[in-house]
């Protein structure tokens, strides 16, 4: 019996079972991220995911890395407590510069300033040849009990309350026998101009700022300054550095007042009215003139000399004298006649057993 013939048939695939498994797989866990992408979702639309992921790219951008740095400007200091932050450095911006004119009795270009209340005052002019370039003070501190002292002027105490300008310097305060520019003025044609507060006011290089504390003024090239109210005034050099009332200082010494001068001149007299003097004679009596003088200070509170003086014997008459070694000390600073001046002097002779006394003293603020 015969079979008939068939083709051989193929052997069944085994993986394809494993594929279908293998995608059904892969469809589900596509379908899963989905709903999470979707759930993810705000209400307005907006992919959340996507939202952080820029915000923290962004936050990294903005965020400086170690090595950033900030700068930022010093604080201003005031040179001594209720002055001005920034006296005593270059001349601020937005300054109100003072009207000059021309004093018509001293050919000088002058300004003039007070507090709106009227108790500080201040004359500026230009550099004369002595080096005066005017004067601040405090009104109430012209009396007897001064808080800055008192000194001899022409016979009489008179209390310290104004600061010379000199040479681009506030000087130790002074008294004085007379009047200020700023009370002149208005006799002149000059109407002296009230700091409004809140206001910095200019001359040249000196600078005056107005405060409800009180009124600092200082030179913007040198930094000598002073702050005045009717409590206290104190002089500074510089931004922070604080002196003495009545001095300034300059990296921590003392600077003399070289301009000051000796006394002022009298009839007949030397050497008077200037300052080092190398002769020195009052008029009159031999006794009170002094030759070939060598100053070994001089512009401080007291100015000491050495030279060639008249020695009167005891029991002999001034016809009698002999030249002789003397010291004479200038001192008592102060005004005589407007300008910055010892105002007592004594002469003594070492070699013949005297010593320096203010009982020798005489005052050299003559008056003719």
């Amino acid at each position: 019996m015969t079979y008939p013939s068939y083709p051989p048939q193929p052997k069944p695939n085994r993986l394809l079972p494993l594929l279908v498994v293998t995608a059904v797989v892969l469809a589900a866990a596509l379908l899963v991220a989905i709903v999470v992408i979707v759930s993810d979702d705000d209400p307005n639309g907006n992919n959340t995911a996507a939202t952080a992921s820029t915000a923290s790219t962004e936050t990294a951008e903005q965020t400086p890395s170690a090595e950033t740095t900030e700068t930022t400007e010093p604080e201003q200091q005031a040179p001594v407590p209720g002055a001005y932050p920034g006296a005593g450095g270059p001349m601020p911006s937005g300054t109100v510069p003072l009207v000059p004119y021309v004093n018509k009795y001293t050919n000088d270009t002058s300004a003039h300033l007070l507090t709106p209340t009227g108790g500080v005052g201040c004359d500026f002019n230009r550099m004369n040849e002595d080096g005066e370039q005017g004067q601040c003070g405090v009104l109430s501190m012209n009396r007897v009990d001064s808080p800055l002292g008192t000194e001899r002027i022409g016979g009489t105490t008179k209390g310290k309350w104004l600061f010379p300008l000199v040479r681009d310097h506030v000087q130790a305060p002074v008294g004085s026998s007379g009047t200020t520019g700023w009370m002149n003025a208005p006799s002149l044609g000059y109407t002296v101009p009230r700091a409004e507060y809140g206001k910095v006011y200019s001359f040249d290089q000196w600078a005056c700022a107005s405060e409800t504390t009180g009124l600092t003024c200082w030179n913007t090239e040198t930094g000598s300054g002073v702050f005045l109210s009717n409590e206290k005034a104190v002089a500074f050099d510089g931004p922070g550095t604080a002196t003495t009332a009545g001095t300034r200082t300059t990296t921590g010494t003392v600077t003399a007042d070289s301009s000051i001068v000796f006394g002022s001149m009298a009839s007949n007299g030397q050497g008077l009215g200037t300052p080092k003097p190398a002769t020195v004679f009052y008029g009159g009596s031999p006794t009170s003139l002094v030759e070939g003088i060598t100053w070994s200070s001089w512009g401080d509170d007291r100015a000491e000399g050495t030279g060639t003086g008249n020695y009167v014997a005891p029991g002999r008459t001034t016809t009698q004298s002999v030249k002789r070694p003397a010291t004479i000390v200038a001192f008592a600073p102060g005004t005589c006649h407007g300008r910055r001046a010892y105002t007592k002097a004594a002469i003594y002779f070492p070699g013949q057993g005297q010593s320096f006394s203010e009982n020798r003293a005489v005052d050299i603020c003559f008056t003719d």
